[in-house]
């Protein structure tokens, strides 16, 4: 027979399932502003019922017991999860890209006329002036210091684009570093999650850790993300291991002979601190980590792929602008410098030309094509300590007796560097210096124009997913209120029946049977 004290255990139930669901509900709207917490209800279920025998041995059915909670759940949306990590590498790859061209086109300041392409004209139009006065001392003082901008421009440009390469490079073993510790902090939560996970609990708290780590994980590099049966997560890169269990690989850098670091994986043992050690047969190439994509691919190829780096590069972009520079120094320091040599200063006394080159070539290769020609530039000793030696004349004038040459004023020599300017350039591929460099500062503007756009494209993609994910995910403080006074009445209910059912007792023990005393 049913007992009237059962009534006490379904208010008991009753009553702390839902002071737990309201536990929840505060939970929740604590965490309605934490990153990567995803949203936690309560599944209800009944307990087991009992099979109550009524008169003569007739079961009229089973009676409940109550209500308890069976699970905590976590409102998660796996299929937006997997999507966001898909798309945030590229996310991450063009978002560097599109910075560090931005860069690059303030450096560049093109087109104004501070810019290269503004002081090289500066140059041009100042050999054209003196041109047309020749003998002026103040003239040929305009030209120096515009040679001498010219050579400074190059040399500035060229050591800020050194600069952020190099900067570039400390932010690539930055990276590699975070994606270590990213990849030590999910090995750990693996640990904590599987035993959890054996002893029968729920892990939600630990579970949005992971996913957020996971989540700040795909945008560093090209992951693939498994999940395992017993609730832990496997991260592979190229291939091969990056998180297996509790056991993460740790990725390392290797400096070339520049000091720019290739990106592989960490083979040094610990017994051997500051050597890495490549087991036979492997090489260091195959030690790389084969990068498709990500805020760690999109900062090597800005930079530029190292020395004996089997990766691919699509642009080799900073390297690329600075080749374009010395190819452009070079050609002007050649082309200006053999036009110079062909003319007459006014402190030349004799018959033949002074030799005097406009930019210094001393201790220069003319021929090494990798030489640094725009981070040495400069102007010639002989220019620069006085402005006569400029050979500014082409045909000096001669003394109708002697035919000795007695004035070195005319212009014609200058009027041929004017000329540079229209001219095409052998050394540049038979295009004029100023279409060569405008074609660099295209191709510089179209690249940050397309980075601009799929950095653009990508975040309103994963914008849109991401609100997809915290429609089912997000914590909604007016859900959250609206559970909140459910629950209160629910407990608010069970507390009340509890005290029916302490009355129907009281009347039981303490009254029955006492009537007419």
């Amino acid at each position: 027979m049913r007992s009237t004290f059962m009534g006490l255990e379904i208010g008991r139930r009753g009553v702390i399932t839902h002071q737990a669901s309201l536990d929840i509900t505060g939970h929740n709207v604590a965490n309605a502003n934490t990153p990567g917490y995803s949203r936690q209800v309560p599944v209800f279920r009944t307990t087991d019922p009992y099979a109550g025998l009524g008169m003569y041995n007739v079961t009229p059915g089973q009676f409940g017991t109550g209500v308890m909670i069976s699970d905590i759940a976590r409102m998660r949306d796996a299929f937006s999860d997997m999507q966001i990590r898909d798309e945030s590498p590229s996310f991450g790859y063009w978002t560097q890209m599109e910075t560090v061209l931005n860069t690059i086109e303030v450096i560049m300041n093109e087109p104004t006329d501070e810019g290269l392409r503004g002081v090289i004209d500066g140059l041009w139009e100042a050999w054209q002036t003196l041109v047309e006065s020749p003998e002026s001392d103040a003239v040929r003082a305009v030209v120096r210091e515009r040679g001498v901008a010219v050579a400074d421009t190059f040399n500035h440009m060229y050591l800020q684009l050194s600069n952020l390469r190099q900067d570039l490079n400390i932010q690539i073993k930055a990276k590699v570093e975070e994606v270590n510790s990213t990849a030590q902090q999910i090995a750990d939560l693996n640990q904590q999650i599987r035993t959890l996970n054996v002893s029968g609990q729920s892990p939600n708290d630990l579970n949005d850790r992971l996913d957020l780590l996971l989540d700040n994980l795909s945008g560093l590099i090209d992951a693939q993300i498994n999940f395992e049966a017993d609730g832990t997560v496997t991260v592979l890169l190229g291939g091969a291991p990056l998180v297996m269990g509790s056991r993460p690989v740790n990725m390392g850098v290797i400096p070339d002979t520049q000091g720019m670091y290739r990106v592989v994986w960490d083979l040094e043992p610990e017994s051997h601190p500051g050597t890495v050690v490549i087991p036979p047969p492997m090489t260091s190439s195959h030690m790389e980590i084969n990068l498709k994509s990500g805020e760690l691919m999109g900062l090597l190829e800005a930079r530029g792929v190292a020395e004996g780096s089997s990766l691919g590069s699509k642009t080799n972009m900073i390297p690329g602008v600075m080749d374009a520079l010395n190819e452009l120094a070079r050609a002007i320091v050649l082309e200006v410098n053999e036009i110079h040599r062909q003319g007459f200063s006014l402190n030349n006394t004799g018959d033949s030309a002074d030799g005097f080159n406009f930019f210094s070539e001393d201790g220069l290769d003319v021929t090494d094509l990798t030489l640094e020609w725009a981070k040495y530039m400069t102007m010639d000793a002989m220019i620069v300590a006085d402005v006569q030696n400029i050979a500014a004349a082409l045909n000096p004038t001669r003394d109708n007796i002697t035919g000795e040459p007695i004035n070195f004023g005319d212009g014609g020599n200058a009027l041929r560097l004017a000329q540079i300017k229209h001219s095409l350039s052998a050394a540049l591929g038979s295009v004029t210096i100023d279409d060569y460099w405008r074609s660099k500062v295209s191709s510089v503007g179209v690249m940050a124009g397309e980075s601009t756009r799929m950095a653009d494209n990508q975040a309103v993609l994963l914008n849109s997913l991401e609100a997809r994910r915290q429609s089912v995910s997000g914590v909604s403080l007016d859900e959250e209120m609206t559970n909140m006074i459910r629950f209160q009445h629910a407990y608010n209910a069970a507390a009340r029946y509890l005290t029916a059912i302490d009355e129907a007792i009281d009347m039981i023990v303490n009254r029955m049977g006492i009537v007419g005393r």
